[in-house]
């Protein structure tokens, strides 16, 4: 089964349920990264929201028009009923259902390690399709030095795929990575390698592209 599938039908809610008590829950690597490079954005797509917690405080923050999708139907239920100013809605990476250059800021919401790799040429299409040009994208994931596997732990048959899940755009000269936080899956650092999270930043302008 694609862990698409597996997540459509029941796993993503299952991860909701699992950590919807720490979701919003004190500082955002991700809004501390957008804030550091004085980005503005004025619309923004989260892919992996959740809840859309991130998406509201950004709302808030920027006054932009927010967007997200999530596989998980009860963390969409619990957003909309939370934050009515967010536009939520049930989707994945690979399909969205969005106008071209429809945001100017994207960000995978630490959603990537658990999608099938033999999708990740598509949803790279994806969110360089609906991204702006000029326009800003950030990867929230784990990092590794070289593309591994893992038994994913609740569910036998699933895995959690771990790799530089930037390079999926740098490999286009129109993406250029301006800035990387290194944070952990954990609540402490342990600078485990196999632990490695990181908040990558990247800009994303084909008219810089290539020097005349």
């Amino acid at each position: 089964m694609k862990q698409k599938i597996a997540f459509g039908e029941g796993e993503g809610d299952a991860w909701f349920e699992r950590n919807k008590s720490k979701l919003g829950v004190g500082s955002d690597e991700i809004e501390q990264a957008i804030n550091a490079l004085q980005i503005r954005p004025k619309r923004i797509l989260e892919i992996g929201c959740s809840n859309g917690h991130r998406l509201e405080k950004l709302r808030v923050r920027y006054g932009a028009e927010c967007m997200g999708i999530d596989p998980s139907q009860q963390a969409i239920a619990k957003g909309k009923a939370s934050y009515p100013g967010l536009l939520l809605d049930i989707g994945t990476a690979d399909r969205l259902n969005f106008d071209s250059a429809a945001f100017d800021l994207v960000i995978f919401g630490f959603c990537l390690y658990l999608c099938d790799p033999s999708d990740y040429f598509r949803i790279a299409t994806e969110a360089d399709r609906v991204l702006t040009d000029p326009g800003w994208l950030v990867v929230y994931d784990f990092l590794a030095s070289s593309p591994r596997r893992r038994p994913y732990a609740h569910r036998p048959g699933l895995y959690s795929h771990k790799m530089e899940f930037s390079r999926l755009f740098t490999t286009n000269p129109a993406y250029r990575l301006l800035a990387r936080r290194y944070c952990e899956h954990g609540p402490e650092l342990t600078y485990d390698p196999d632990e490695a999270v990181v908040v990558d930043v990247l800009r994303k302008d084909s008219a810089r592209a290539f020097a005349g």
